[in-house]
């Protein structure tokens, strides 16, 4: 496991908490400060189809790494872009590859001196980032495996109805 200092980690317990919501909130605060380089994570575990909605691009191998570049339309990436990430990027991998794929990620990308935002829950078991949000809801709705087993790792559980949190985060602050 490596720990990742300029890494800010934000998980979910479902879908539909409002996690890019957040992510794009956090670029939005930190884009004067930092340089920043936006990571969607979708990580592939058997059966779990539930929790990641109909998927209309099928993996064609272990694992693909995506930049993205436009902000104009509504894919989360995008919102990141709108928010100000200077890079987006996304990672989509079946469980076992995931971070074989984070390493290639890291290697192929210069994140020197850049605070790295990425929205996942799958990579805190590879990485101790500086800080790790777990988004849940408000209501008792179904938390995924990943999150219910990652929940003792959050610096912060954050509680939303999708738009919504309960944290100010624009009082938060990061280093690298």
């Amino acid at each position: 496991m490596i720990e990742l200092n300029n890494l800010i980690l934000v998980g979910g317990g479902s879908r539909n908490l409002g996690k890019t919501e957040f992510v794009s909130q956090l670029i939005a605060h930190t884009k004067e400060k930092y340089d920043i380089i936006a990571l969607k994570i979708k990580t592939i575990y058997e059966g779990d189809n539930f929790f990641h909605g109909k998927d209309l691009k099928p993996l064609k191998s272990d694992y693909e790494i995506t930049e993205y570049t436009k902000s104009n339309d509504s894919e989360d990436t995008s919102r990141m872009l709108q928010a100000g990430a200077k890079k987006v990027f996304k990672i989509k991998a079946k469980n076992n590859y995931l971070g074989i794929a984070f390493s290639e990620f890291l290697s192929r990308t210069n994140t020197e001196n850049k605070l790295i935002i990425c929205e996942s829950n799958s990579l805190r078991d590879y990485v101790i980032p500086q800080y790790f949000f777990i988004i849940l809801g408000t209501e008792n709705a179904e938390i995924k495996p990943s999150a219910q087993r990652l929940l003792k790792y959050a610096n912060k559980i954050v509680y939303s109805d999708g738009k919504n949190f309960d944290i100010n985060i624009k009082k938060l602050n990061f280093t690298l």
